[in-house]
């Protein structure tokens, strides 16, 4: 192969690299990462991402792999909605692999020894990133670490995304925004997450279900399904299409 013949490779390689690249920083997605059964939630801006719980193990790193720009190893926040494995799991494997600017969440029961930045949410806590208004909020002062999840309300120019962890379908009537066009339906579509009065003020186009295929608990419950369906919400599930992307706009 003679050298012209090479050079133009370099350069060709060289553009579509560059062309990849510039691609990923300025794409902007909501990505419901297919980690199993529990819940990671990528808000991807360019070269800033909040990550929103990190699912209960590894493939997550696979997920922020595929989504994030190609040489970016910094996240810019974390929200830990709560204490257990299948929201917050993988935080010592992302903190190994990625420095991350800034942690909020509720006290954990065993801190992972890192330098960032740790904030404690004790009642409402709201921040902005790119176009977006992120807005966490403690659901409740209860001792169930379930009932007093951190949600998290993501307001953007054209959409509210509401991300609610595994709250009761009660807390969900009463914390959701009006306005919410985007919602993670409640514990992975358990049958106590949602109820024909948690939709009755709000009315989302849309549901995602994060949850694992197979998993033991029976979830989506098929109760949690027919209100979707009695209230013509249609709705995605990662254990069925794996990772959901939805356009961040």
């Amino acid at each position: 192969m003679n050298k012209a013949k090479i050079s133009l490779i370099i350069i060709l390689a060289s553009f579509f690299t560059i062309t990849f690249y510039l691609y990923q920083t300025t794409r902007r997605v909501v990505v419901f990462c297919d980690v199993g059964q529990g819940a990671a939630t990528l808000f991807q801006m360019g070269s800033e991402q909040v990550l929103i719980d990190t699912g209960p193990d590894g493939r997550v790193l696979s997920c922020l792999g595929r989504y994030m720009p190609l040489f970016d190893k910094t996240i810019e926040v974390i929200i830990i909605s709560h204490d257990q494995r299948d929201h917050d799991g993988a935080l010592p494997l992302i903190l190994n692999k990625y420095t991350v600017k800034n942690i909020f969440g509720p006290a954990l029961a065993k801190q992972p020894k890192t330098n960032s930045r740790f904030s404690e949410i004790k009642a409402q806590y709201s921040f902005r990133f790119d176009t977006c208004l992120f807005s966490i909020r403690k659901s409740s002062q209860s001792s169930d670490k379930n009932e007093s999840a951190n949600i998290v309300s993501v307001f953007s120019s054209s959409n509210v995304y509401f991300i609610s962890s595994d709250i009761s379908a009660l807390e969900l009537y009463r914390l959701m925004p009006r306005e919410t066009t985007v919602f993670e339906v409640p514990h992975h579509g358990s049958k106590y997450g949602l109820s024909p009065l948690s939709l009755s003020l709000a009315h989302p186009t849309l549901a995602v279900i994060s949850v694992g295929k197979n998993n033991v608990y029976g979830h989506p419950s098929t109760q949690a399904l027919a209100v979707l369906k009695a209230k013509k919400i249609p709705f995605m599930r990662t254990d069925v299409r794996g990772d959901i992307v939805l356009p961040l706009k």
